[in-house]
């Protein structure tokens, strides 16, 4: 398991998101190998996950982080990890994930604590 992505779902996790579900894009996105999808239970916990983020790969940058705006839906471009950390109603609205549908998940479980 990549290094950097257990630093990420870690981040998430420890902030108690709900829902973080891990989509494996390698092999067939030349621009990243994992998407990730999370549920914030409000804006404020979705700006405490850009802050744990930040802390976890210190060479972030701003630039890097859309949807500060609101933190309704916030997108973090690790470059080979894309994260989306979503309030659970957008999340519910959007329904992202059917748009990966095809893609495998990643088990949490299988991957030794992670």
């Amino acid at each position: 398991m990549d290094e950097l992505l257990k630093k990420v779902y870690n981040a998430l996790s420890d902030l108690k998101l709900e829902d973080i579900i891990i989509y494996d894009f390698r092999n067939y996105s030349p621009h990243y190998d994992y998407q990730i999808i999370s549920s914030a239970s409000s804006e404020r916990q979705a700006n405490a996950a850009i802050n744990h983020i930040r802390q976890a790969v210190p060479e972030l940058n701003s630039s890097d982080i859309e949807g500060r705006e609101n933190n309704r839906w916030v997108l973090i471009d690790l470059k080979s990890i894309i994260i989306h950390v979503m309030h659970k109603e957008d999340r519910a609205f959007y329904q992202l994930e059917n748009l990966f549908f095809e893609r495998e998940k990643i088990s949490i479980e299988e991957h030794n604590g992670l």
